[in-house]
C-alpha cells in the first residue's frame, strides 16, 4: 500500500503528525510511506526511517495546482489529510487515491470517503493515531512520541561556550498570547543562574530577536545567545545536549520532547499538546499562566531529579 499523509504547516504539528508513518510501517507490510508538508517543515523530518519520501508544496494557487499534479502523478492508494486545511482538502479530494481519510468534522466532509471519529487520548500525536482505523489499523493508537531524526552532529555557537551543564530557554511563540512574560522569563534566568548555579541559553526563531534583546535588557544576570536563528538541526542538537528545557507552548517544547529532554511547558492551561510522561512538566494557572515562583520551583525539582538519577547510577 502507498500512502500519503499530509500536515502542510505550523512546525510543531508537522512533528506531531509524523509518528503515524512508524504506525503504518509496524502494521501494514511494504507499505511505502509519503509525507507532504511545507519547504520549511521538510527540515523536521528528514531522516525519518520511516517515511520513504518527503514532497513539499510552494505558497500561492501556482504551487497549490503543482502539488495537486505530483500527489496524482504518484498514485497513491490512500491519502491522510491530518490538517484539514482548504488546500489539504483539495490536495486530498483531487488526490486519485481510493482512501480519503480524515476526522469527522461535519462541515467539508464530502471531501473524504473515509471518516474517523476524534477520540482524547490525552496527548495530541497519540490521538491523530487513530486516522490510521481508515486504513483498516483497527487498534493504532501507539503511545510513540515524535522524535528528530535530522541532527546536527556539532553546533559551533554551543561548542564555542563550553558549558558543561546548561539550561535552554525559548520565550517566545507564535503567537504573543501564548508567551509567558519576559518579565518573568528575567527572574527565571536570574534564578537559574544565581540560585541553581546553571548557566543559561536563550534561543529564538527568525525574526524574534527583538524579543532576545528586551529580555537581556530585563535580566540583571547572564545569559547566552547565538547571533542568529539556528537551524532546526542545531535547534534538536542544542536542546538535546542540555540539562533541561524551559518554553512557551510552541514548536521549541515539541523539540525538547523529541529529544527526550527534561521539558518544562509554561502556559495557562493543560493544553493535550504534550504527552503524560515523567519528564514533560506542564506549568499553568487556572486559564492564567502560573507565577514565577511556580516555574522556579518545578525548575527546582528538575534539576534535584536530575542530580538523583546522576548519584542512583553511580
Amino acid at each position: 500500500m502507498k500512502v500519503l499523509l499530509i500536515q502542510l504547516r505550523q512546525l510543531g504539528d508537522v512533528l506531531l503528525s509524523s509518528p503515524l508513518a512508524r504506525v503504518v510501517k509496524e502494521e501494514i507490510p511494504n507499505a511505502e510511506v509519503h509525507f507532504l508538508t511545507s519547504v520549511v517543515g521538510k527540515d523536521i523530518l528528514k531522516g525519518n526511517p520511516f517515511i520513504d519520501k518527503i514532497l513539499t508544496i510552494e505558497n500561492g494557487l501556482i504551487g497549490e495546482l503543482k502539488t495537486i499534479l505530483k500527489v496524482r502523478r504518484e498514485k497513491y492508494d490512500a491519502v491522510i489529510d491530518v490538517q484539514r486545511t482548504g488546500r489539504s482538502k483539495k490536495i486530498t479530494f483531487f488526490s486519485g487515491a481510493f482512501l480519503k481519510v480524515a476526522f469527522r468534522k461535519r462541515k467539508g466532509d464530502w471531501y473524504y470517503n473515509r471518516l474517523v471519529d476524534w477520540k482524547d487520548y490525552g496527548y495530541t500525536a497519540w490521538e491523530r493515531m487513530e486516522l490510521l482505523k481508515g486504513l483498516g489499523i483497527e487498534d493504532p493508537v501507539r503511545k510513540y512520541l515524535p522524535k528528530i531524526y535530522n541532527v546536527a552532529n556539532k553546533c559551533s555557537f554551543l561548542d564555542s561556550l563550553k558549558l558543561d551543564k546548561f539550561v535552554v530557554i525559548v520565550p517566545t511563540a507564535r503567537k504573543s498570547e501564548k508567551m509567558w512574560s519576559l518579565e518573568s522569563y528575567a527572574k527565571l534566568i536570574d534564578f537559574l543562574e544565581r540560585r541553581l548555579n546553571l548557566p543559561v541559553v536563550v534561543l529564538y526563531g527568525p525574526g524574534e530577536i527583538g524579543v532576545v534583546k528586551k529580555l537581556l535588557c530585563l535580566c540583571s544576570g547572564v545569559f547566552y545567545y547565538p547571533s542568529a536563528p539556528l537551524s532546526i538541526s542545531e535547534l534538536a542538537y542544542v536542546v538535546g545536549s542540555s540539562a533541561f528545557f524551559v518554553g512557551n507552548n510552541s514548536f521549541a517544547s515539541h523539540v525538547s520532547v523529541a529529544m527526550g529532554r527534561p521539558t518544562v511547558v509554561v502556559d495557562k492551561r493543560k493544553s493535550g499538546w504534550f504527552p503524560p510522561v515523567d519528564f514533560v512538566y506542564e506549568v499553568y494557572g487556572d486559564n492564567d499562566f502560573p507565577s514565577f515562583e511556580d516555574v522556579a520551583m518545578v525548575c527546582e525539582e528538575v534539576l534535584k531529579k536530575s542530580f538523583d538519577r546522576i548519584f542512583r547510577r553511580g
